[in-house]
């Protein structure tokens, strides 16, 4: 089923959107879209970009996951990331070289006095688990998007593969003891 878009607003893949709006503004209406979408992909979520293409120098991202989707631990390359919840719980994961956890942050949205955001520093593997129905946040990097400056963890398994969600539910218990 096709979801009508706001005027401005283009499909990218399934779960990317972006905008050509210049002057650009968020608020319960791209949200309610974003979350509509997100069940339809594969993995679960998708994310309003609302810089105008891949190779801007600046990326702004607001993102939707759904609470059962699985985030591969990965790092990143020659730049950093930030990320600033706006609904929902998750715990952000820092693993060493060989997966093990060195760090859990559990990310929450201001309001209820937890942490909020994040800035993970280059090469430094990382994850969500989450906690929560769905989490909404604004991630912002450096461009242009270049998939080559990510690196999948290599003990974790690959986003889609039948035993994602086992390692994603064994983390989540892990952190929990």
């Amino acid at each position: 089923m096709a979801h009508p878009l706001p005027p401005g607003f283009r499909f990218a893949t399934p779960e990317v959107l972006y905008t050509d709006r210049s002057f650009v503004v968020a608020g319960a209406e791209e949200v309610a879209l974003l979350k509509r979408l997100a069940p339809t992909t594969p993995r679960k979520r998708c994310r309003l970009c609302t810089h105008p293409t891949p190779e801007a120098t600046q990326q702004e991202m607001l993102i939707v996951m759904r609470g059962d989707s699985y985030v591969r631990p990965h790092r990143h390359w020659g730049k950093t990331e930030t990320l600033t919840v706006l609904e929902g719980e998750a715990d952000a994961v820092i693993f060493d070289e060989a997966g093990a956890i060195t760090r859990l942050v559990r990310m929450a949205p201001y309001q209820t006095g937890g942490h909020f955001f994040y800035r993970m520093p280059e090469g430094t593997f990382h994850g969500l688990i989450f906690r929560s129905d769905w989490l909404v946040y604004l991630e912002t990097t450096s461009g242009p998007f270049d998939p080559n400056r990510s690196e999948g963890a290599p003990w974790a398994p690959a986003e889609g593969a039948a035993e994602a969600a086992g390692f994603a539910e064994a983390l989540a218990r892990q952190v929990a003891a």
